[in-house]
């Protein structure tokens, strides 16, 4: 009897050894970029895997299995093994991306999920895991494993505070400067957003969403890095009673690649509510040609 206990041990020993060779770490930030093509960007983290050799060396083949898992644990994403990248590890350190290790392109993905990455390319906000494992070429073994779990951000974009919906600014300050300020957006991110302004003219006869929409910005720039204020030397001619005085602003937010900040909505491209002001004399009554006819 202790002889069969002695043998089942060295096979366990074995089996273990077997195993050590091959360690996985998964380094990923657990708020990483919302487009899941950019996970290559070293700031989602790194995948390492260690090889060891050992006295009786070892198989250095691998491929990577993906899951991606939900908040509830479900699978909502399986990559494909048969048509996983094999690799072969070098002795020592083999350092990845977050890329290889989802593998975005042999991800296949739920009915509901693919939708909404082939809309947006990112996925919804929420809590969700990543588990990958290191198989040998066939996909029937697993030599190592490891699952992170990950967050995706719902953000807010920042509100429009000044000039404020329904605003009225004097046409003798208007014509030389108009000051806008916002809120930062929430919660910050790692890299300083890019805040652009933008201003559009309402033209008599259009709906204020018609002017945002369709009407080329008179104003669309950059603030200044980090600061959630514009001053716009507007040099327009406020006090011409023929001229539009009406107009309708807004706040885009970009992060550091010239990307709109995710939002549940998308089709907003980062663009906060916007607001609409006007251009008032100092009696108090707007100064626009729809104005004068009434």
């Amino acid at each position: 009897m202790k002889r069969y206990y002695l043998i089942i041990t060295l096979l366990l020993i074995a089996a273990t050894a077997a195993q050590a060779q091959i360690n996985l770490n998964l380094a990923l930030n657990s708020r990483p970029q919302p487009w899941l093509s950019e996970w290559g960007n070293p700031v989602n983290g790194i995948m390492i895997i260690t090889y060891t050799t050992g006295a009786a060396g070892g198989d250095p083949n691998i491929k990577i299995r993906t899951t991606l898992l939900n908040e509830s644990g479900n699978v909502i994403g399986l990559s494909n093994i048969n048509a996983a990248r094999p690799y072969v590890l070098r002795p020592g350190v083999n350092q990845f991306t977050m890329a290889d290790a989802l593998q975005l392109q042999n991800l296949n993905l739920s009915g509901s999920i693919k939708n909404q990455m082939q809309r947006s390319g990112r996925l919804a906000s929420g809590q969700y895991q990543l588990m990958v494992e290191l198989t040998n070429n066939t996909g029937d073994v697993v030599r190592a494993k490891q699952t992170r779990p990950f967050f995706m951000t719902a953000y807010q974009l920042p509100v429009l505070m000044q000039p404020a919906n329904g605003a009225e600014l004097d046409a003798h300050v208007a014509q030389s400067v108009i000051t806008f300020r916002w809120t930062s957006l929430v919660p910050s991110t790692q890299e300083r957003p890019v805040y652009r302004v933008q201003v559009f003219e309402i033209m008599p006869g259009q709906q204020p969403m018609q002017a945002f929409r369709g009407n080329r910005p008179l104003l669309d720039e950059q603030a200044p890095q980090g600061s959630t204020q514009y001053i716009w030397r507007t040099n327009l001619p406020m006090l011409d009673s023929t001229a539009n005085k009406q107009f309708i602003w807004t706040v885009q937010t970009l992060d550091i690649d010239g990307q709109p900040i995710p939002t549940n909505d998308m089709n907003v491209q980062g663009r906060s509510e916007p607001a609409i002001f006007n251009i008032v004399n100092q009696m108090g009554t707007i100064n626009n040609a729809v104005k004068k006819k009434d």
